[in-house]
């Protein structure tokens, strides 16, 4: 087999010092902001890319391998996880397959509460859920040419929702006057074409990956 580390650390530098640039031009542009807003895209920021580091890790990639058969079957494999754990009879192995579950779904939930202190829109709950799956499915689909990732779609559900759960706390939350006021604050400084700026970084984004994989590739 043909093995190819990722040079992640480099990619972080890039997306991180693209994202500063992008900020300041976008304050320029706007002669307006709020701390408070811009203090929540960066916690968001960061945690996409800690989501990155515990999902895309060793960062390897098999260059001449076929992707494992993924599994399309919504819920067979938490069934079959189960059902392992339960003729095992192991508490260690109950308490992994526990944890597996357990944390696709938390790992998810941080990313639907910001989204939804973030956005101004009433449909915040299905936007919480879309955006969770939207980067979910990359995740996985990226996971096709790592070491010891396969595509399942059950990780699909977990992490929607795990994102719609992130919702809920934040309805929860935003019962508290002072949380509610601030969250108000947060969501009605975004600023026009918000969603624009998105896709631009998303595109900046990807362009560096694959920038960064050619270098290595080519090393």
């Amino acid at each position: 087999m043909i093995f190819l580390t990722y040079d992640i650390q480099l990619l972080l530098l890039a997306t991180a010092f693209g994202w500063i640039i992008a900020r300041l031009v976008r304050f320029a542009v706007h002669k307006q902001g709020s701390l408070l807003r811009e203090l929540t895209l960066t916690v968001l920021f960061l945690f996409l890319w800690f989501l990155v580091q515990h999902t895309l890790e060793p960062f390897v990639l098999v260059l001449d391998q076929t992707p494992q058969p993924p599994n399309l079957v919504p819920i067979r494999g938490l069934v079959l996880m189960l059902q392992r754990a339960i003729a095992v009879d192991h508490a260690i192995t109950r308490w992994i397959v526990a944890i597996n579950i357990i944390g696709n779904v938390l790992i998810f939930v941080p990313i639907g509460f910001l989204v939804s202190v973030l956005t101004p829109h009433r449909h915040k709950g299905w936007l919480a859920f879309a955006i969770g799956l939207a980067i979910s499915l990359t995740i996985e689909i990226v996971q096709l040419s790592f070491v010891i990732r396969v595509f399942d779609v059950d990780d699909l559900i977990l992490n929607s929702f795990g994102a719609w759960l992130g919702f809920i706390a934040y309805l929860l939350i935003s019962q508290i006057k002072p949380f509610k006021e601030v969250f108000g604050q947060i969501a009605n400084a975004q600023r026009s074409r918000a969603w624009l700026f998105v896709l631009l970084f998303g595109a900046f984004s990807v362009a560096a990956a694959a920038v960064i994989y050619w270098i290595d590739y080519t090393a």
